[in-house]
Protein backbone atom coordinates (compact mmCIF):
# COMPACT_ATOMS: atom_id res chain seq x y z
CA UNK A 1 0.00 0.00 0.00
CA UNK A 2 1.06 3.77 -0.85
CA UNK A 3 1.52 6.23 1.51
CA UNK A 4 -1.29 8.71 1.01
CA UNK A 5 0.98 12.47 -0.68
CA UNK A 6 -2.39 14.08 -0.51
CA UNK A 7 -1.99 15.17 2.94
CA UNK A 8 0.84 17.36 1.69
CA UNK A 9 -1.24 19.10 -0.84
CA UNK A 10 -2.68 21.34 2.07
CA UNK A 11 -2.41 24.75 2.11
CA UNK A 12 0.15 26.71 4.52
CA UNK A 13 -0.51 28.22 7.43
CA UNK A 14 1.12 32.20 7.19
CA UNK A 15 1.19 34.97 9.74
CA UNK A 16 -1.33 37.38 9.03
CA UNK A 17 -0.35 39.82 12.07
CA UNK A 18 -1.43 43.59 11.00
CA UNK A 19 2.27 44.71 11.72
CA UNK A 20 3.57 43.32 8.88
CA UNK A 21 3.29 44.21 5.59
CA UNK A 22 4.24 42.54 2.54
CA UNK A 23 8.40 43.15 1.12
CA UNK A 24 6.91 44.09 -2.75
CA UNK A 25 4.92 46.77 -0.21
CA UNK A 26 8.00 48.08 1.56
CA UNK A 27 10.25 48.36 -1.32
CA UNK A 28 6.97 49.64 -3.40
CA UNK A 29 7.44 52.96 -1.18
CA UNK A 30 10.63 53.62 -1.40
CA UNK A 31 10.88 53.96 -5.14
CA UNK A 32 10.40 57.63 -6.00
CA UNK A 33 9.71 59.49 -9.37
CA UNK A 34 11.39 62.93 -8.31
CA UNK A 35 14.60 62.54 -8.25
CA UNK A 36 15.51 64.87 -5.95
CA UNK A 37 13.33 63.50 -3.31
CA UNK A 38 15.69 60.32 -3.65
CA UNK A 39 18.11 58.85 -1.11
CA UNK A 40 21.59 59.74 -2.03
CA UNK A 41 23.73 57.19 -3.20
CA UNK A 42 26.97 55.47 -0.57
CA UNK A 43 29.67 55.45 -3.25
CA UNK A 44 33.19 57.22 -4.38
CA UNK A 45 32.75 60.21 -6.32
CA UNK A 46 34.93 59.87 -9.35
CA UNK A 47 36.79 62.94 -8.88
CA UNK A 48 38.07 61.43 -5.74
CA UNK A 49 39.32 58.71 -7.66
CA UNK A 50 40.48 61.01 -10.91
CA UNK A 51 42.24 63.18 -8.25
CA UNK A 52 44.17 60.29 -7.01
CA UNK A 53 45.57 58.77 -10.24
CA UNK A 54 46.91 62.07 -10.93
CA UNK A 55 48.63 62.20 -7.74
CA UNK A 56 49.96 58.75 -8.46
CA UNK A 57 51.24 60.13 -12.15
CA UNK A 58 52.55 63.27 -10.79
CA UNK A 59 54.85 60.75 -8.71
CA UNK A 60 55.95 58.61 -11.88
CA UNK A 61 56.53 61.37 -14.03
CA UNK A 62 58.71 62.52 -11.45
CA UNK A 63 60.48 59.76 -10.96
CA UNK A 64 60.73 58.80 -14.82
CA UNK A 65 62.09 62.74 -15.60
CA UNK A 66 65.02 61.82 -13.22
CA UNK A 67 65.97 58.07 -13.30
CA UNK A 68 65.44 57.16 -16.37
CA UNK A 69 68.18 56.10 -19.12
CA UNK A 70 70.28 55.43 -15.90
CA UNK A 71 71.22 51.45 -16.12
CA UNK A 72 69.38 49.38 -14.16
CA UNK A 73 66.88 52.47 -13.07
CA UNK A 74 64.90 51.82 -15.60
CA UNK A 75 64.26 48.17 -15.24
CA UNK A 76 63.12 49.35 -11.46
CA UNK A 77 61.36 52.91 -13.19
CA UNK A 78 59.51 49.94 -15.71
CA UNK A 79 58.73 47.60 -12.57
CA UNK A 80 57.04 50.19 -10.53
CA UNK A 81 55.33 51.73 -13.15
CA UNK A 82 53.69 48.16 -13.53
CA UNK A 83 52.96 47.95 -9.88
CA UNK A 84 51.47 51.25 -9.74
CA UNK A 85 49.22 50.52 -13.08
CA UNK A 86 47.90 47.48 -11.20
CA UNK A 87 47.08 49.62 -8.11
CA UNK A 88 45.60 52.39 -10.09
CA UNK A 89 43.40 49.94 -12.29
CA UNK A 90 42.28 48.18 -8.72
CA UNK A 91 41.53 51.72 -7.23
CA UNK A 92 39.58 52.49 -11.12
CA UNK A 93 37.60 49.04 -11.16
CA UNK A 94 36.62 48.27 -7.69
CA UNK A 95 34.31 50.98 -6.83
CA UNK A 96 32.97 50.46 -10.70
CA UNK A 97 32.44 47.07 -10.06
CA UNK A 98 30.80 47.50 -6.90
CA UNK A 99 28.75 50.24 -7.47
CA UNK A 100 25.52 49.17 -6.39
CA UNK A 101 23.16 51.81 -6.18
CA UNK A 102 19.69 50.48 -5.55
CA UNK A 103 16.35 51.59 -6.83
CA UNK A 104 15.56 54.33 -4.43
CA UNK A 105 19.13 56.11 -4.51
CA UNK A 106 19.78 58.47 -7.11
CA UNK A 107 22.51 56.96 -9.71
CA UNK A 108 24.61 60.22 -9.21
CA UNK A 109 25.92 63.10 -6.57
CA UNK A 110 27.71 66.12 -6.77
CA UNK A 111 30.72 66.27 -5.68
CA UNK A 112 29.65 68.69 -2.92
CA UNK A 113 26.79 66.40 -2.00
CA UNK A 114 29.99 63.58 -1.80
CA UNK A 115 32.11 66.04 0.70
CA UNK A 116 28.93 66.62 2.70
CA UNK A 117 27.91 62.74 2.93
CA UNK A 118 28.85 59.60 3.60
CA UNK A 119 30.79 56.91 1.83
CA UNK A 120 30.61 53.04 2.29
CA UNK A 121 33.59 51.44 2.97
CA UNK A 122 33.57 47.67 3.98
CA UNK A 123 30.64 47.66 5.64
CA UNK A 124 30.84 50.69 7.79
CA UNK A 125 30.33 54.65 6.12
CA UNK A 126 32.94 57.46 6.89
CA UNK A 127 32.63 61.33 5.93
CA UNK A 128 32.87 62.18 2.70
CA UNK A 129 35.86 64.91 3.27
CA UNK A 130 37.67 62.34 4.88
CA UNK A 131 37.81 59.79 1.99
CA UNK A 132 38.82 62.69 -0.10
CA UNK A 133 41.87 63.07 2.05
CA UNK A 134 42.17 59.31 2.41
CA UNK A 135 42.76 59.14 -1.45
CA UNK A 136 43.65 62.77 -2.64
CA UNK A 137 45.30 63.30 -0.20
CA UNK A 138 47.77 60.84 0.58
CA UNK A 139 48.52 60.37 -3.53
CA UNK A 140 49.39 64.18 -3.82
CA UNK A 141 51.59 63.98 -0.68
CA UNK A 142 53.63 61.26 -2.62
CA UNK A 143 53.79 63.08 -5.73
CA UNK A 144 55.45 66.46 -3.67
CA UNK A 145 57.69 64.71 -1.93
CA UNK A 146 59.18 62.32 -5.18
CA UNK A 147 59.06 66.28 -6.57
CA UNK A 148 61.14 67.19 -3.64
CA UNK A 149 62.95 64.00 -4.03
CA UNK A 150 64.01 64.55 -7.62
CA UNK A 151 64.88 67.98 -7.16
CA UNK A 152 67.08 67.36 -4.50
CA UNK A 153 69.13 64.02 -6.89
CA UNK A 154 69.27 66.51 -9.44
CA UNK A 155 71.16 69.08 -7.80
CA UNK A 156 73.57 66.87 -6.44
CA UNK A 157 74.59 65.11 -9.51
CA UNK A 158 77.87 66.09 -10.85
Amino acid sequence: MSPDLHILDRPLPFNDSPDRTDLAERKAERVLTDGSQLEAPTYLHPAVVAVAVAGYAWMLLAFWGVFAGYGYMSLAMFVATMISTIMIGSLIAGPTAAHNSTPWQRPWRSVQEFLDGEVQVWGARIPGRDAFVELGGMAWCLALLATAFSVITVMSRP
